[in-house]
């Protein structure tokens, strides 16, 4: 009976047992003991019902509070083991640990991210202390969005993020993800709390990228693509940060197997929007023909205040990470174009190639050098195709012009420096390269014979000892890509990039064409004999799995989980395949009972189950993980 003031009645519902059985006023004693009522009746007053319910509730939301804390110690602890033994850690990192521990691991308010129930309502306007309006020179990256804290949310959410967390967050993306595709520099001496604050829609994707657990993923990656949808497309913002953040966002969110959709093609498309519009690849024509400018009162962009040289490099180095990451996004779904290279990029790119104040650059500026190349043969490949059926004569200049391309990716080889780190992600860079330049000569999917009658439509512009010697080189390059990738200790594969995992998913379905490619000038055994396939696969879904427990994923159904699943999935579909052409090739099973799929390929009973079992019976899932590679 102490909720309320003396001489107060109580609320509605909280009265004492005997005056809510009585239907009387129940007013509290000025000391606090008790009621008036019960105190001239000498009876002892008790509680309602209603209110013992009420602190009973309480208690046991107390209790419940409790045990989330001390999970969240638990895993914040397990976060904090998995960055103590890294090189890299900063001292900031170990001085907001003391203090965190000595605090008992109390979230920092500062840190909490809103849930997505409360986006709506939370998501507001993170504003410089200086007036952007009055500033004609301010920086359009003084006014970006932040996210909204509830101070009624749940202290437990896991939404909510420590200082100590915060700080291990960045060490794990700085130490282990950003060298894999540095297209960000972020100086060790820069803590959580400072990046939050000069670029808190990058912080964000720092975060939902590092995120442990595949629900705080898949909920951080959502309530990102919220936030940047409200940023770029309702209030039509355009701003550095907010291009570091979703080009981090799609390199490292594994945002096509947590969501079970391709949403990358349309994330790296908004990303090249807001490159035009920062017009960081080239500069505003003269000749403009819009007409805003010439309308009386028109306010253009203001532009960044900017370091006349480090904020030049920082916007260099965004924009070469948007044209890798679009040209490898163009090829793996074909459904949208790469952007195109152009001076400004290039002018970039040895401005990078040259500067020895980023560790990172020197490594990120041959990635992107690679990529160019890449890119070339792509274009080369369209062109021959779109002109495929008007072809009636060789075409030695591209021939050339592809062997050119070859020999430029072992010169940028031969220039990579011994030390460079990460030195075998650049050299199965290298092979990856080698074997597009093939593939663009002569593809493995390819329906037309090896060898046939020169000038004839569809004879290709090289010979059939070309093409051989073409599909040979492929199986080569593939091999030396696997052999780098087996080498790889699993605990690196949580930093590996988008761009390596499409690497390894085009080098396992071309290698599967060149097993079963039926051709009389081809020998498929040889080629086995180069890698055996379904074992390789096997061993990339074990150390796939090693992967998930080395890194610390906490979840049984992480990323690395489900890709070791696929691979065994894939390892069942090649088996039945390559057992399939044996069986063509012996014709030892004609006229038997055996079991056909529905492309009419041989199977035998176990192979038959298992093809039903993983849901097989179709090519659509392998249609979605060949994508673009057709």
């Amino acid at each position: 009976m102490d909720r309320r003031g003396p001489g107060h009645s109580a609320p509605y519902g909280q009265a004492c047992m005997h005056c809510f059985k009585s239907k009387c006023k129940c007013v509290s004693r000025p000391d606090g003991d008790g009621c008036e009522r019960c105190h001239r009746l000498n009876k002892q007053c008790r509680p309602s019902d209603s209110l013992r319910r009420r602190n009973a509730q309480k208690n046991q939301n107390s209790t419940v509070r409790i045990a989330q804390l001390e999970g969240r110690l638990e895993g914040l602890v397990s976060l904090l083991q998995s960055v103590a033994k890294s090189p890299d850690s900063s001292d900031s990192l170990r001085k907001v640990l003391d203090e965190s521990l000595a605090g008992h691991g109390q979230p920092d308010a500062e840190f909490q991210i809103a849930t997505p129930v409360s986006i709506s309502s939370n998501l507001t306007k993170f504003t410089s202390t200086a007036n952007t309006n009055d500033a004609p020179d301010a920086s359009p990256m003084a006014t970006s969005y932040s996210l909204g804290v509830d101070s009624s949310s749940d202290i437990g959410s896991p939404y909510a993020l420590s200082a100590a967390e915060a700080e291990a967050y960045l060490t794990i993306f700085r130490s282990q993800m950003l060298k894999h595709l540095a297209f960000i520099h972020i100086p060790q001496d820069l803590t959580a709390q400072q990046l939050r604050q000069s670029r808190p829609f990058l912080f964000q994707a720092i975060v939902a990228v590092v995120s442990p657990f595949t629900h705080q993923k898949m909920a951080r990656g959502k309530h990102l693509k919220q936030v940047l949808a409200q940023n770029a497309l309702v209030e039509n913002q355009s701003s550095l940060d907010l291009l570091l953040g979703l080009l981090t966002y799609i390199t490292w969110g594994w945002d096509t197997f947590l969501n079970k959709s391709g949403t990358l093609s349309r994330l790296i498309m908004l990303a090249m929007s807001i490159v035009g519009n920062l017009r960081l690849n080239k500069p505003l024509p003269q000749d403009v023909h819009m007409i805003g400018p010439l309308t009386p009162g028109f306010v253009g962009r203001k532009c960044e205040i900017e370091d006349p040289e480090q904020r030049h490099l920082e916007r260099q180095r965004a924009v070469l990470g948007c044209f890798l990451l679009s040209s490898i996004i163009s090829s793996y779904y074909a459904q949208t174009d790469a952007m195109c290279w152009t001076p400004q990029m290039e002018e970039g790119l040895r401005a990078i190639a040259l500067n020895k104040d980023c560790p990172t650059d020197e490594a990120f500026s041959f990635q992107v050098r690679l990529q160019v190349l890449a890119q070339r043969t792509v274009h080369l490949r369209e062109q021959r195709e779109a002109n495929s059926p008007h072809v009636t004569t060789t075409a030695l200049p591209a021939f050339i012009y592809l062997n050119a391309l070859q020999r430029q990716v072992h010169e940028l080889r031969e220039a990579i420096p011994s030390g460079l780190e990460p030195q075998e992600i650049l050299i199965a860079q290298v092979h990856y390269i080698d074997l597009c330049i093939n593939e663009a000569a002569h593809t493995a999917n390819s329906d037309a014979p090896l060898f046939t009658t020169p000038g004839v439509a569809g004879s290709g512009y090289i010979s059939g000892f070309e093409r051989l010697e073409c599909l040979w080189r492929s199986a080569n390059a593939i091999k030396s890509w696997l052999d780098i990738f087996f080498a790889l200790p699993p605990s690196q594969f949580r930093g590996f990039s988008f761009p390596f995992w499409a690497q390894l998913a085009r080098c396992l379905v071309i290698f599967c064409r060149l097993s079963t490619l039926e051709d009389p000038a081809w020998d498929r055994k040889a080629v086995r004999n180069t890698v055996d396939l379904p074992p390789a696969l096997d061993r990339i879904a074990e150390k796939l799995e090693l992967a998930s427990r080395e890194v610390g994923e906490q979840s049984s159904d992480d990323v690395f989980m489900q890709l070791s699943r696929l691979m065994r999935m894939f390892r069942a579909w090649v088996g039945s395949k390559m057992a399939s052409a044996e069986a063509e090739e012996k014709s030892a099973w004609a006229g038997s009972d055996a079991t056909t799929d529905i492309s009419g390929n041989a199977m035998d009973q176990n192979q038959n189950q298992m093809m039903q079992f993983f849901d097989l019976g179709n090519d659509s899932w392998w249609d979605e993980f060949s994508a673009g590679f057709r």
